[in-house]
């Protein structure tokens, strides 16, 4: 695996919101690429931003919205994403740092680390666990 999918919620697109990521304005998707830095993808906007966030129907639209995501990253952990790390291929992960390129340096510095569990998903192992990366 030479890339990996993130989905990042935020409200400014410079901050990752401190909320649930279900609560955001938009997603942003970039790739992480080995020995390589990242790349931002695009901008989605998220259509359920309203709805409430403990809604098990809010997390599946969002899961279509970022479908292509290998990794969903938040602020703070959600009954959703508790659920999401048990039920679905989607790794959740945790990051206690606000600027989206501290992010992204952080996340691409423990690409092998996430590698292994997006690998692990995609082969049909579902597990509970959620990383946090500070």
């Amino acid at each position: 695996m030479d890339k990996i999918r993130l989905c990042i919620g935020t409200n400014d697109g410079e901050n990752i919101a401190k909320t649930h990521m279900g609560d955001t304005k938009v997603f942003h998707m970039y790739d992480i690429i080995k020995n390589s830095g990242n790349e931002f993808i695009e901008k989605r906007v998220n259509k359920v931003q309203d709805m409430d966030h403990a809604n098990t129907d809010k997390m599946e639209q969002i899961i279509g919205i970022a479908r292509d995501a290998d990794v969903f990253v938040a602020h703070q952990k959600s009954k959703n994403f508790v659920r999401i790390a048990s039920t679905t291929k989607y790794q959740p992960v945790i990051v206690k740092v606000e600027k989206i390129s501290e992010i992204l340096s952080i996340l691409n510095n423990s690409f092998q680390e996430i590698e292994e569990y997006v690998e692990r998903r995609q082969n049909g192992e579902v597990f509970n666990t959620i990383p946090e990366y500070k």
